[in-house]
Formats: structure tokens, sequence, C-alpha cells
């Protein structure tokens, strides 16, 4: 923030109002529908898409429900659902932020989750921007800065790896 205010460089809040995720996560991603249309300025228009079968997979197995989707619960439709907001719209915010300027280079910084593999927002920025060329960044803290295959391959296109700090 202070690199961009120093520079004059423009910054842009890309999240959903948390108040719309909330409602996404409590009465499913329809009850958007019925915001005003000034209310519906702040996110994705809708609809907007829903989470891939890949996103999905790792939501459910991060929630811990053995991933299965054909009995996944209520609950956690809506929680993937809000999840999908926070996604789409971030990525709707960077498509115009692109649109707004000539030679436009956006650095968005994100929850891991929310890109990692290349899910999440940027499969909707494909959708938004689909000539849109990104990359994305992703940063683990690891005990050791040993890249391992079997846990770092296809995290991003980049992987910075930083040493896990001790707890007592």
């Amino acid at each position: 923030m202070e690199f961009a205010k120093a520079n004059g460089l423009d910054v842009v809040a890309a999240n959903a109002p948390r108040r719309y995720v909330n409602l996404v996560s409590r009465k499913g991603k329809n009850s958007l529908n019925l915001l005003s249309d000034e209310a519906k300025r702040w996110i994705a228009p809708l609809p907007y898409a829903d989470a891939s079968a890949r996103y999905t997979n790792k939501f459910i197995k991060l929630m811990g429900s053995g991933g299965n989707l054909t009995h996944q619960d209520d609950n956690q439709r809506k929680l993937l659902e809000a999840q999908s907001l926070w996604d789409a719209t971030m990525a709707f915010s960077i498509s115009e932020s692109l649109s707004r300027v000539k030679n436009p280079l956006i650095i968005h910084v994100n929850g891991a989750f929310h890109s990692e593999e290349g899910l999440g927002i940027p499969e909707h920025l494909k959708i938004y921007s689909p000539k849109a060329r990104f990359i994305v960044i992703t940063i683990r803290r690891e005990n050791s800065l040993t890249f391992d295959p079997s846990k770092h391959l296809n995290l991003g296109d980049f992987l910075i790896l930083t040493r896990q700090e001790a707890t007592n």
C-alpha cells in the first residue's frame, strides 16, 4: 500500500464485501438475486460460475468431507458457493482493472487457496478476461526449503518456499 501511494499507483479492493459472502454462506448463492442493483455493483455479475470440479474436490478435502460430492451437505455447498463468490468477485475486479488502462500490470495478493494450482481466481479470470495473461506465484512456509515434487508440483507458475517458524 505504501509503495502504491508513494508511486501514484492505483489500489483496488478486489474482495466481495464480507456481508454478501456471509449471506451466501448462510442462504446460498440464489439469495444474491434479492439484493438491490446498488448492492450488486460490489460483486461479480450474477450468476457467477460455480466452482470447477477440481476446486470443489480440493475444497471438500480441506473441509474434511471425504471428497464425496454426491452427499455433500447443504452447509458445505453454501460455503463453497461463498468461496466461489469471493473468487469470482476478485477475478471480476481484476478484469475491470485490466480494461481501464492501455498496458496494465496488476499485482493481486490473496490467500493461497484462492489461486494455487490455477484454481479459483485464475479460473474465473479466464471467464471474464479470456485473453488476459497472468502468472500464479504461490508462497509456502515449510520446514525444508527443498522443492519436493510430490508436495509442490503444480501449485503455481512460481513457488516461493519460506522457512516455517518454530512454535513453542
